[in-house]
């Protein structure tokens, strides 16, 4: 018990440093920080982003997107995709490449752990996490909801929850 409440406070302790970092360093893009009068939108489904759940000031927001989760190296330079491509991309996830989701309208989003779970993992000790089933979800067409982050071009997708559609 003491353990989980140490955990518990590194956490909370971790995610107020995150927020005050990122004001020290000059904020985040007030284009995906909620700034103007533009609502926020996943590209994929061009609707309202689902749920704005994130800290204001993290530079995340909530969005839901549907597309084929796809081995970020195999995509990037050979634009492998498809069921034709579930085994090697299998192989390449398993090994530690990165996994991204190309969304029905051809945008890609790296995927990414929940960065709090890899930070504290003990606190989501018997917890699924949707990440890791992503894992096995290579060459599928799934909706993923989840955090967006955005910085110099690079877009990451927390995720959040995955299911296949």
């Amino acid at each position: 018990m003491k353990r989980h409440l140490v955990a518990g406070f590194v956490v909370l302790v971790y995610v107020a440093l995150g927020v005050a970092g990122a004001s020290l360093r000059g904020g985040v893009d007030p284009a995906i920080a909620g700034a103007g009068a533009t609502p926020k939108t996943s590209s994929a489904t061009n609707s309202p982003a689902t749920g704005d759940v994130c800290p204001p000031g993290t530079g995340k927001h909530a969005v839901t997107v549907r597309g084929e989760i796809v081995d970020y190296y195999c995509y990037i330079e050979k634009g492998l995709t498809g069921p034709q491509h579930k085994e090697c991309g299998l192989k390449c996830v398993s090994g530690d490449v990165c996994m991204g989701i190309l969304t029905d309208q051809g945008d890609l989003y790296m995927l990414s752990i929940d960065h709090i779970r890899a930070m504290a993992p003990l606190t989501f000790q018997g917890v699924p996490d949707p990440f890791k089933k992503c894992m096995g979800m290579v060459s599928e067409h799934v909706e993923i909801r989840g955090s967006l982050m955005e910085r110099k071009g690079q877009r990451i997708l927390e995720v959040a929850a995955v299911r296949k559609v």
